[in-house]
């Protein structure tokens, strides 16, 4: 059975979650955070999470645990069969990942953990957002979903880092990136409605209510 290693606080530890329930893939959870343990890096080379485990062998990286799903799994397809629609489908992930996520992880220790705001980083950090969802709008379809009519790792990956990224900025900023963009707004709402999504969804919910209350 396919172990993943993980903590359901993390955005990306549900992407990949979710990828295994979207595949109707039998899996294991083991719980583990991030860090720079010797057990943590002995498969997770930077410390970060989630990584699979197969058969005593480990994948990390959330883009090679989406490439490995669908190779040995794909049935159904969460990448379109044609090559252009594949790498468009990819483009959006990469757009949503390097442009919305990364620069909203900067105040990830403020949000998180209750550090004080890092003032280049609050300066930085905004614009830098607003150029990526400038991105995200020019090149998503919303059709119903992110890369089209049919849902796609797009969509898992846009759903929990768009709203990671939109907690860090209501948190940081008071604003909610989804009200100056309807479109954007009904999408992660319909997403929402998944039930697939409302299920890994919820889990995450809870496990940051624990975590905020400790």
């Amino acid at each position: 059975m396919i172990k993943i290693h993980g903590t359901p606080i993390s955005n990306y530890y549900n992407t990949a979650k979710l990828a295994l329930v979207e595949k109707g893939l039998d899996f294991e959870e083991v719980a583990v955070f991030p860090g720079l343990e010797p057990q943590v890096l002995k498969h997770s080379p930077v410390g970060k999470i989630p990584w699979l485990e197969i058969d005593g062998q480990t994948l990390c990286e959330t883009n090679v645990i989406f490439d490995y799903l669908e190779d040995t799994s794909p049935e159904p397809h969460l990448y379109p069969i044609d090559a252009f629609a594949r790498a468009k489908v990819k483009e959006l992930v990469r757009i949503v990942e390097l442009y919305l996520d990364a620069p909203a992880r900067r105040h990830i220790g403020t949000v998180y953990f209750g550090a004080p705001v890092n003032q280049a980083a609050f300066d930085e950090v905004r614009p830098a957002l607003e150029n990526g969802l400038r991105a995200v709008s020019q090149f998503a379809k919303f059709g119903p979903y992110i890369a089209g009519n049919e849902f796609t790792f797009a969509d898992i990956t846009a759903y929990f880092q768009l709203r990671f990224t939109n907690m860090h900025t209501m948190k940081i900023y008071d604003w909610d990136i989804t009200e100056t963009n309807p479109e954007l707004k009904h999408y992660l709402a319909m997403l929402g409605e998944r039930k697939s999504i409302a299920d890994v969804d919820g889990v995450m919910q809870a496990a940051m209510a624990k975590f905020a209350a400790r």
